[in-house]
């Protein structure tokens, strides 16, 4: 795998954080923590993404950004951790991907959009052109609009689910996604779309849900509370998609990606990018 190409879609963002420990201004967006996971282990991927050119050089993304795109604005989001749950608040947007920020050739892809950034057709573009597919629904079912977010589902976002050969969405969007009552109503619903994908939800520190194949199943154990977990589902898929691509089997790989995450969680502000880790620390 590290001699082939690995590609990371979504546009980067700035986070005011809310928790227990205060408000602290990050650097974020799924593309920021896959791509963190996968620099933890070496992998320096091609980033396709939009955005000022100013936070690109802030939260050091701009030394794997492959595309000329950028825009005067980023996408920056409000997040408050009450206690479990987590309100969000779209705060400016920055603009969508064109068929003209894709890859050449084929690539191992990660397309991990925050806010509507990737459209279906560009996500059907990269399917073609994509070894192994991977993604978060996070970007797919939120409304694109400022504002307190908001979830939207059905129609054409069921489509997406058979995209992917991996797929990772927290209870909440997996309820929004099916359109469903309820996590179980959701879990069903995704027992009969999910062929031959790999769908992974997760519920805060509850175990995940492993949908494959039509079965649904628990995978692992409750795991420890952090105050905040921001990142947290991105750079477990960036886990998840190396740990697959190695060949683990769904129920491993999903293990060993939910150990690293913990891991990585524990590391504090330490844990990010732009704190000072240098991109080309660790080379392939």
């Amino acid at each position: 795998m590290m001699s082939r190409m690995v590609c990371v879609y979504g546009n980067p963002t700035v986070d005011y954080v809310h928790s227990r420990g205060g408000l602290a201004r990050r650097y974020g967006g799924g593309v920021y923590y896959s791509t963190m996971a996968l620099l933890d282990e070496g992998v320096q991927p091609e980033i396709y993404s939009v955005g000022p050119h100013w936070l690109f050089m802030a939260n050091k993304l701009w030394f794997f950004k492959a595309n000329s795109s950028y825009s005067a604005s980023p996408t920056v989001f409000k997040i408050a951790y009450l206690d479990s749950s987590r309100v969000m608040e779209v705060l400016e947007l920055s603009p969508e991907l064109t068929s003209g920020d894709t890859h050449p050739g084929v690539c191992y892809t990660i397309v991990n959009p925050v806010l509507g950034e990737v459209s279906f057709s560009l996500l059907k573009e990269l399917r073609v052109k994509s070894v192994l597919l991977a993604g978060d629904i996070q970007g797919f079912v939120r409304e694109r609009r400022p504002g307190l977010l908001r979830y939207k589902g059905g129609g054409l976002l069921i489509d997406v689910i058979g995209l992917f050969d991996i797929l990772h969405m927290d209870v909440e969007e997996a309820i929004a996604l099916t359109e469903a009552e309820s996590k179980h109503g959701a879990l069903q619903r995704l027992r009969g779309l999910v062929k031959e994908s790999l769908v992974v939800v997760t519920e805060g520190v509850k175990p995940p849900i492993l949908v494959t194949g039509g079965s649904v199943s628990e995978v692992g154990s409750e795991r420890s509370r952090v105050d905040d977990k921001t990142g947290a589902g991105d750079y477990f898929l960036g886990k998840l998609f190396l740990r697959m691509i190695e060949g683990m089997e769904p129920r491993e790989a999903v293990e060993s990606a939910l150990e690293e995450t913990d891991q990585w969680l524990t590391r504090g502000e330490d844990k990010l990018l732009h704190r000072g880790v240098s991109p080309f620390s660790n080379s392939y």
